[in-house]
């Protein structure tokens, strides 16, 4: 009897281990399957590792080795046109490495740079609002109690952020959004034609949102009416020798005026543009007034102060309001500036 009862024991045993060892190993599989599954999800497919953990400086190394590579192609392009292009519409070419097909200007300067953090539209949808890169950084910074600024302090973290609008219209949903969502944020808007800012700043910013019934130009005209300043001069009036934020809208004169500060950038600045990043609208009107080779030295002047496009925009007003204009001769661009060791945009 107990000879019996050893060996059902024994066989319980067997049977046990058994039940056991087949439960782990279809346990191990499919761990193994689970964690195979994301190794996959997490590779592309030519299996390359995705990079993660990489640094704001890392990704911006990455994305100015991509805009190298668009500059190239856009010398290459522009030799292979049998006379440079006009503007802003080229017909189609018969061109030796690029076949026959129509382009535009805006196709010699696409926004090959990325934004190295996040990307936001700021303002109202369509024709006034702004796309601005790396929106979460300036909202993170303190506010600071001074109703009128001067950049002047070596920490970017405590320093307020100093943003210039040039065009404001009576609309002005971008500057007061800006100023509601940056604690920090100074608003220094000018415009010649209106004499405040549009209604939709508040009250309780008016400590913070700084208007001048004034125009940027290329050069300071003080007995014209209303005066016209550039901006270099508007910066030293004001005490700031940093922008973090830039914003133009001059309906054409942004070339002249840009061309000024350059000038000064080059012979005072360094070769640096004291300026993080620029919402800049470009207007074409014909080819004699900005031709392809003035367009392109223009903004290659910007681009070897540091400027790079992270994003390009149609503005498709005109063309939808029925005003006889078909082309895209309006469009608009964000730069980053990609040398600048001040700007919240290089924080990690």
């Amino acid at each position: 009897m107990g000879v019996r009862i050893v060996q059902i024991c024994g066989l319980w045993f067997w049977v046990a281990f058994t039940f056991f060892f087949f439960v782990v190993i279809h346990q191990s599989r499919t761990l193994f399957n689970l964690t195979t599954s994301l190794q996959q999800a997490t590779v592309p497919s030519n299996h390359s590792p995705i990079p993660i953990g990489l640094t704001t400086r890392q990704r911006m190394a990455r994305s100015q080795s991509a805009w190298r590579s668009s500059v190239a192609l856009r010398h290459q392009m522009a030799a292979a046109h049998p006379s440079n292009p006009n503007i802003p519409f080229f017909p189609a070419q018969q061109m030796s490495d690029f076949g026959k097909y129509p382009y535009t200007l805006w196709d010699f300067f696409p926004s090959t740079y990325t934004c190295p953090h996040d990307l936001q539209r700021v303002g109202r949808l369509g024709d006034g609002g702004k796309w601005v890169c790396g929106m979460s950084l300036y909202e993170a910074k303190p506010g600071l109690a001074v109703s009128h600024p001067s950049y002047s302090s070596d920490s970017r973290i405590r320093a307020p952020t100093i943003i210039y609008s040039f065009g404001v219209n009576d609309e002005s949903t971008f500057e007061a959004e800006m100023l509601a969502r940056i604690p920090s944020a100074h608003v220094y808007a000018f415009d010649f034609s209106v004499s405040r800012f549009g209604p939709q700043i508040s009250p309780s910013y008016s400590a913070r949102a700084h208007f001048s019934k004034v125009g940027l130009g290329a050069k300071d005209e003080y007995t014209r009416s209303p005066q016209f300043f550039a901006l270099q001069t508007l910066m030293k009036e004001n005490k700031h020798d940093y922008i973090d934020i830039l914003k133009i809208d001059i309906e054409g004169a942004e070339y002249e005026s840009l061309d000024s500060f350059m000038d000064f950038c080059e012979k005072e600045g360094g070769g640096v543009m004291p300026v993080g990043q620029i919402m800049i609208e470009l207007h074409l009107v014909d080819d004699k007034n900005v031709g392809f080779e003035r367009f392109m030295r223009w903004w290659e002047r910007a681009e070897n102060l540091g400027m790079r496009p992270v994003l390009l925009e149609v503005n498709l007003l005109a063309v939808t309001l029925g005003e006889g204009k078909t082309d895209p001769r309006c469009v608009e661009y964000v730069w980053v500036n990609a040398r600048d060791e001040r700007s919240v945009l290089l924080q990690e």
